[in-house]
């Protein structure tokens, strides 16, 4: 799963820079792209900001009292231009998630792709909606490793948000919706359903090019 994940995004990203390759005989002319006539509403590059991390659901109380994680994340991105006002914007993001319970901080790092559709609301800003799928990649209470066969290592969720672009500079802010249980097993190994998820608040800075 995840070397699949891995060679998708590697692919992507590289129709993303060719498609910025200028194709005009002259200096002079206009950009063109491999999904746009004109060039605009695409490029790639790179992003990372603030994550406010929490848990939620029916059964959260069993953890009993806990508050949110202020932690990070940071990739890159690429953006498909469909039109003047419609664009896909898939990512690669390392984000970490997370809560502090009992004087101890539990952490939770993922390999997350978005796929976004954006849509312009004006020449500089836009919003954001699609689904996104993860991978844990490990665990930590403090700085000592837990073992993650008892979670979800898959995940899947809903990202939604709203970015303004200035020049070569994107600010942002997105909320993540993990829809994934993060426990599949009770410490005895036995299959558990359990309604407790992922909520993240992202802030964010990015470059683009």
């Amino acid at each position: 799963m995840k070397k699949s994940i891995l060679l998708l995004l590697a692919f992507l990203f590289s129709i993303g820079a060719y498609a910025q390759t200028d194709y005009g005989p002259s200096a002079g002319q206009q950009n063109h792209n491999l999904f746009s006539g004109t060039g605009t509403n695409s490029g790639f590059g790179i992003k990372g900001g603030v994550n406010f991390a929490t848990l939620r659901g029916s059964d959260k109380d069993v953890l009993g009292n806990f508050s949110g994680l202020t932690t990070f994340h940071a990739g890159v991105y690429t953006q498909f231009s469909l039109g003047n006002t419609f664009s896909i914007q898939p990512e690669a993001l390392y984000s970490r998630k997370g809560i502090e319970r009992n004087d101890s901080t539990f952490r939770f790092d993922y390999l997350e792709v978005p796929i976004l559709a954006v849509f312009n609301i004006t020449e500089n800003v836009s919003i954001h909606f699609g689904p996104q799928v993860g991978i844990l990649m490990s665990a930590k209470e403090e700085d000592t490793e837990v073992n993650i066969e008892p979670l979800n290592t898959f995940a899947y969720g809903i990202a939604a948000g709203a970015e303004a672009r200035l020049s070569i500079f994107r600010l942002g802010a997105r909320y993540n919706l993990g829809l994934e249980d993060l426990r599949k097993e009770n410490n005895q190994g036995q299959k558990i359903n359990q309604d407790i998820k992922h909520g993240v608040f992202q802030v964010y800075l990015g470059l683009g090019f």
